[in-house]
C-alpha cells in the first residue's frame, strides 16, 4: 500500500542512466517494514511512514 501510494513521491522509484546513456525507470531503494503497537512502521532510504492497523498512512 505504500509502495503504490508513496514511492513516485518520495523518491523510492526514479529514472536512473545507465552506462550507455539510456534511462530506465526503477526501484532504487526498497521499504522495510517492522510491526509496532496498533500498526506498522514502513521506511526506505527516504523517509518512513507509520500506518495504522486500519490502513491510514501516516508522515
Amino acid at each position: 500500500m505504500v509502495f503504490r501510494e508513496k514511492a513516485e513521491k518520495d523518491g523510492t522509484m526514479g529514472w536512473v542512466t545507465m552506462p550507455d546513456g539510456s534511462a530506465e525507470y526503477m526501484l532504487i531503494c526498497d521499504y522495510n517494514v517492522m510491526w509496532v503497537p496498533f500498526g506498522r512502521w514502513v521506511a526506505s532510504c527516504e523517509g518512513g511512514y507509520f500506518v495504522t492497523f486500519w490502513g491510514k498512512i501516516v508522515p
